[in-house]
């Protein structure tokens, strides 16, 4: 039985219309115990200023949480180096998204920058329905296989007939923006004021193989 075998490709470009918000809070402590309040208040604290910045109570989502011994390695005065317990570390890795507003991040980053919390930031500009996108993505594929299958049997003479086999293997697709947002914490603490951004656009492909009996 003669087939043709084709690799469908999907190309578009979307515009981030959601910010992930990335909160770290990582505190260390030579008491367990102390270390696991100090990060509840600076938890409470996230919470209390987010909540004033109109998030919901339950925006606020723990993407990972750990309690971890801390060493550090320390020189004895004869060349040799030995691990010292620093302490424990209560690490709480957190998420607020919201849809695409500067304005609204500049004044988010600007009170957690002031707060006492202090936790790491990271700022990402993504997609709200990513799900819709790579269902867009496997219709461009298959529609592209299509395209050239019969371009190849019309070349040769052929003619399409049923097709055999989809292989597919759903990649890990990035979508998130390549653009980077960053503010010192003084500048931060000193201003909300936003700066007028455009997020580069996502672009994102994907591919599935399809093979047809071909007559």
């Amino acid at each position: 039985m003669a087939t043709v075998t084709v690799v469908g490709k999907g190309s578009i470009s979307v515009k981030p219309d959601l910010i992930c918000l990335g909160l770290n809070i990582q505190i260390t402590d030579r008491d367990c115990e102390k270390a696991m309040d100090k990060a509840e208040a600076s938890l409470d604290e996230l919470r209390s200023i987010l909540w004033n910045c109109g998030f919901e109570k339950d925006d606020l989502k723990t993407l990972n949480f750990s309690v971890r011994t801390e060493y550090e390695t320390v020189p004895d005065g004869n060349g040799n180096y030995h691990n010292v317990f620093k302490g424990y570390c209560c690490a709480h890795d957190l998420s607020v998204s919201f849809p695409l507003d500067t304005q609204r991040l500049a004044v988010v980053l600007g009170r957690i920058a002031s707060s006492a919390a202090a936790p790491e930031i990271s700022v990402r500009f993504t997609i709200k329905d990513a799900e819709a996108v790579r269902e867009e993505l496997i219709r461009m594929s298959a529609a592209d296989a299509r395209k050239k299958a019969e371009l190849l049997c019309k070349a040769s003479g052929a003619r399409r007939g049923k097709l055999l086999r989809i292989s597919y293997d759903r990649p890990d697709i990035n979508m998130n923006s390549p653009v980077g947002y960053g503010m010192d914490i003084n500048c931060l603490r000193a201003s909300a004021k936003a700066v007028s951004i455009d997020p580069e656009d996502i672009h994102l492909t994907d591919s599935a193989e399809f093979e047809w009996e071909i007559n």
